[in-house]
């Protein structure tokens, strides 16, 4: 592209929610316009894992890297073990689908990716913007900003997710079901956090896990290899060696929407826009349900919209739920568990991927842990 041409669309960010929105424009074949994504990394790397249920995994046959249909829940010795005959828990690295939405970038005039660019100011113009960055000027007709921005979270109800996990290949082979994913494993918890590990049986001799905390600070990488390190202890008597690791600390609350309202073409999605489940942390879905409906209005009617979750009741339990965790974390497991083995598993999916009906959510109501729930909202 010409210096100083106006481009239609500069994408700021080239995480999950610029190039899930990349990827539908190519698979809509929507050619009319043209699109700048501007990323601060130099390269891609294999970051981070994105997993979640669904009923359809073919539509991610070319990413995929495994799934399940059975997860458990695990405190005090108890386990609950859910399985689904109609979902499946899939795993997706990063790396595959940054490469698979980046080769299809490549064969694309109207498509460009700018890697090793920080955005240094944005400036309104009459018509357009004005995109400065560490390498360059872009002006353009609009902008989706996708960079997280804490700052337009609301204080409260407030949490961090954060997580240290390692990819690890054993010698012997392991005493993990490789069938079950161990969703919320050794449950733990004191007065400001909740705790517990994550683990992905990827084969016989290797697993992804993760430690991960729910507390209202968020914990720094070497805090968390701390306590990483004293878990893997259990796997003393079977060496093993890190493949990967990915470190993240991922923002659970409510978004204020008066923050992101749509104003002179300057549009947001992403985790700046909501699309974090706030009382799970989940996104990935989300971010390809918003991507899909924003594109059919881009080739529609030529325009985009920001990402805004309009569920009441969906809003209103997580809202609910996550007062309750960050304020008494140290009921966390009991909730967790008894709330898990008290449900429908599909009902829990359902609610957990977003898709819970009238009916899932009243399932979802009656299966928590009546005593904490009320004893904390009456503490609150």
């Amino acid at each position: 592209m010409k210096k100083n041409k106006i481009i239609d669309f500069v994408v700021l960010g080239g995480g999950c929610a610029a190039l899930s929105f990349i990827n539908k424009v190519i698979d809509k074949k929507i050619k009319n316009f043209s699109f700048v994504i501007i990323e601060k990394r130099k390269k891609y790397y294999d970051d981070k894992s994105w997993c979640f249920w669904t009923e359809d995994k073919k539509q991610y046959d070319k990413i995929l890297e495994k799934s399940w249909r059975s997860f458990s829940f695990n405190f005090k010795d108890k386990n609950n073990i859910l399985t689904s005959n109609s979902f499946e828990y899939i795993y997706i690295r990063s790396i595959s689908f940054y490469n698979f939405v980046i080769s299809k970038i490549s064969s694309k005039p109207f498509i460009e990716l700018k890697l090793n660019e920080d955005v240094i100011n944005i400036k309104f113009h009459k018509s357009y913007y004005q995109i400065t960055t560490s390498r360059a000027v872009y002006l353009a007709k609009n902008v989706l900003d996708t960079r997280p921005n804490i700052d337009n979270f609301k204080k409260n109800p407030f949490m961090y997710q954060s997580f240290l996990g390692y990819e690890i290949k054993f010698k012997k082979q392991i005493d993990f079901n490789i069938n079950n994913v161990y969703l919320m494993h050794n449950m733990k918890a004191d007065n400001k956090k909740f705790f517990f590990d994550y683990i992905l049986p990827i084969n016989k001799n290797t697993v992804l896990f993760e430690h991960t905390i729910f507390s209202k600070n968020a914990f720094s990488e070497a805090s968390i290899k701390k306590m990483l390190t004293r878990r893997l202890k259990i796997f003393n008597n079977n060496e093993f060696k890190v493949i990967r690791k990915e470190y993240g600390k991922i923002p659970m609350g409510i978004i204020n929407k008066k923050a992101l309202i749509d104003k002179n073409n300057y549009f947001f999605t992403g985790t700046l826009a909501g699309a974090i489940r706030p009382s799970s942390g989940y996104g990935f879905l989300n971010i390809q349900s918003w991507a899909d409906q924003t594109t059919n209005k881009l080739k529609e009617e030529g325009k985009i919209n920001s990402y805004f979750n309009n569920k009441v009741i969906e809003k209103y339990l997580d809202n609910l739920f996550l007062k309750i965790i960050s304020n008494n974390s140290i009921y966390a497991p009991y909730i967790f568990y008894y709330f898990t083995k008290n449900i429908i598993t599909e009902t829990f999916i359902r609610f957990m991927i977003g898709n819970a009906s009238f009916f899932d959510f009243i399932k979802v109501i009656y299966a928590m842990p009546k005593r904490v729930f009320i004893r904390c909202l009456i503490k609150n």
